[in-house]
């Protein structure tokens, strides 16, 4: 159903005058809605939309054979407003004979412990206590209780902090296993029957509060929208439409390159350097890497269009660089694409330490993965620790036989998707050290070596050697 369907209509706003019953009974009939015998989630937080939503079903829930499960999330924020919101909500399911949940999260702590607003965090909370209830009560959906007025508030939120089509789109009737069946109404139709009809609800103070920018945007900015245009709602709410059509093409275009183009494995990303030449527009490519950082960040909020550009952008680097995201994430530029990762518990830090030293001839070498010694004499200019580049080769044998270290890197059995990230040791005349994997015969340690560089990295290789064939050959091992 596109986004705009039923924004305008006649019917769009209907006011008292209206069978609102028989309009959201159509909303949730409609394409990809709910079916007979379902059981759906209502998430009530005990204000007016979430009141008016539970009422509403429940009056529609015989006849379109539903089971209806009450869910109340607390935050954990709001003191004594809150508990209070959570036992009206216990009456009210009481009051209409319906199974009541209530989950009770510490959105304060979440936010300090993940780096997110308290707002982004009690958002991610309430939706994972939601979903995993959804899967307790074997429901279908879960029912959301944003309205016409959510909307254009949405549009405006993404708009002012910087979006495309995707941001434009505001908020959709169906996403996922969520749906919205109030979506053309507004909240004055909402709290006008509420009180028509006597019954009560919670006010919310901190909607009122305007240091939260929804609350800014509702009290202030659209006022004076509103003041220059009298229909710029409207206006807003048609370029929602627009933007929810011509987003479809492009995910479905997305989704067509998919399986080409990027690689997934142990909870690291790789969009492939060929996404850039398959396709044919950035808004596709921004497509699918918002996609990609969405599955791997605890939330999307804060990934903005900025954000997508500077990750596309390393494709212009060299092998190694990196920027920070949100959430903890980064993305790193290596031989075969870009790498995205979360920083915690994967940070794929670097460090090379060097000491150099007079060398005793049938001195032990080294066989430690991470440690190795080198002549001096045969290294050219200061160590460098980077990751692999394009054209890199290392030599295998005493004859100077050379191999690209991708080749290297697809013999020894390592994961094409760490391949670009595995940390090399190059010198002016190239690679001479794969790290935890091969040292380069140029540079070994000889009868006439006279003085020794001693490398050790630091750090966490990206991929477990340890689960390699126990058969690869000890650092002492004759050439290839």
């Amino acid at each position: 159903m596109l986004i705009g369907a039923a924004f305008f209509s006649e019917d769009a706003g209907f006011g008292m005058g209206k069978d609102m019953n028989r309009r959201i009974r159509e909303e949730l009939l409609g394409a990809d809605g709910v079916c007979p015998g379902d059981t759906g989630i209502v998430a009530v937080s005990g204000g007016a939309d979430s009141v008016f939503l539970l009422r509403i079903l429940e009056s529609l829930a015989e006849e379109l054979e539903l089971r209806l499960v009450v869910v109340h999330v607390h935050h954990g924020i709001r003191g004594e407003e809150a508990d209070r919101d959570a036992a009206f909500t216990k009456a009210l399911a009481a009051e209409l004979a319906l199974p009541f949940r209530e989950v009770r999260v510490d959105a304060v702590q979440f936010a300090k412990d993940e780096h997110l607003s308290v707002e982004e965090a009690a958002r991610i909370l309430r939706f994972k206590a939601l979903r995993e209830i959804k899967a307790e009560e074997g429901a279908a959906w879960i029912a959301l209780a944003h309205h016409w007025d959510d909307l254009v508030e949405t549009v405006l939120f993404h708009l002012i902090r910087g979006t495309g089509l995707r941001g434009l789109r505001g908020i959709l009737p169906r996403q996922e296993d969520c749906i919205r069946p109030l979506l053309s109404l507004y909240r004055s139709d909402i709290t006008e029957w509420l009180k028509e009809k006597g019954y009560s609800w919670c006010e919310d103070t901190t909607n009122q509060d305007i240091h939260y920018a929804r609350n800014r945007i509702r009290h202030r900015i659209i006022p004076e929208m509103l003041a220059v245009n009298s229909g710029a709602k409207e206006h807003l709410l048609r370029l929602a439409e627009d933007a929810a059509f011509r987003y479809n093409i492009i995910t479905a275009e997305a989704e067509k390159l998919r399986d080409e183009v990027i690689r997934q494995q142990d909870g690291t990303v790789l969009i492939t350097d060929m996404l850039f030449g398959k396709a044919s527009a950035e808004e596709i490519r921004e497509e699918l890497l918002f996609s990609e950082l969405s599955g791997l960040s605890r939330g999307r909020k804060d990934l903005t269009e900025k954000h997508l550009k500077a990750v596309l952008e390393l494709r212009e680097k060299e092998s190694g660089k990196k920027i920070s995201l949100p959430y903890g994430l980064e993305a790193m530029r290596t031989a075969e694409g870009i790498l995205l990762y979360r920083r915690s518990g994967n940070t794929f830090s670097m460090e090379l330490r060097v000491e150099r030293r007079p060398y005793t001839p049938g001195e032990p070498v080294p066989r430690d993965e991470r440690s190795v010694l080198v002549d001096a004499a045969l290294v050219h200019g200061e160590p460098v620790l980077r990751t692999p580049q394009e054209g890199d080769r290392i030599i295998l044998g005493n004859e100077g036989q050379g191999k690209k270290l991708l080749r290297f890197f697809t013999d020894r059995k390592i994961p094409d998707i760490y391949r670009g990230m595995w940390p090399v040791v190059a010198d002016e005349d190239g690679v001479f050290w794969v790290v935890g994997l091969r040292l380069d015969m140029r540079c070994r340690v000889t009868e006439d070596t006279k003085e020794v560089l001693c490398l050790s990295f630091l750090g966490d290789l990206p991929y477990d050697i340890e689960k390699q064939d126990e058969k690869r050959k000890p650092w002492n091992a004759k050439a290839e």
